[in-house]
C-alpha cells in the first residue's frame, strides 16, 4: 500500500448542516430541544457518522452541525431527518478537509 504525505486533502468529505428555527412555530423548551437533538444524533449514529453539534446564538443560522463518517445518500437522509418534525429547515453543505489545526 502506498503511503500519502500528510499534507494531501483527505478524501473523505464532511457534511455540514446550517440549522434555522422555522419562523411560524413555537419555540422549543429545554427539554423538547434535546429529545429532538438526540433523536437525530441517534439516526446518524445508526447511519455509521459522527455528529457535532453547535449553538450559535446571534449568527445567521441558529445551530450548525458537522457529521462525518457518511457519503452523500446518507446526509440526504440526515437533512430529512432534520427537518421532518417541522420545527427547523437545515441548509446542507460539504467539504473536505484541507487543513488539520491539530497536527
Amino acid at each position: 500500500m502506498r503511503h500519502k504525505p500528510d499534507d494531501v486533502v483527505k478524501d473523505e468529505a464532511t457534511y455540514i448542516f446550517l440549522i434555522k428555527d422555522v419562523v411560524n412555530t413555537p419555540k422549543l423548551n429545554p427539554a423538547q430541544r434535546k429529545k429532538e437533538v438526540n433523536e437525530v444524533n441517534n439516526f446518524v449514529k445508526k447511519e455509521g457518522g459522527q455528529c457535532r453539534l453547535f449553538s450559535t446564538p446571534g449568527g445567521a443560522f441558529d445551530f450548525v452541525s458537522v457529521i462525518s463518517g457518511v457519503g452523500p445518500a446518507v446526509a440526504l437522509r440526515i437533512a430529512a431527518e432534520i427537518e421532518k418534525r417541522g420545527t427547523v429547515k437545515a441548509t446542507l453543505i460539504s467539504g473536505v478537509e484541507v487543513f488539520d489545526g491539530a497536527k
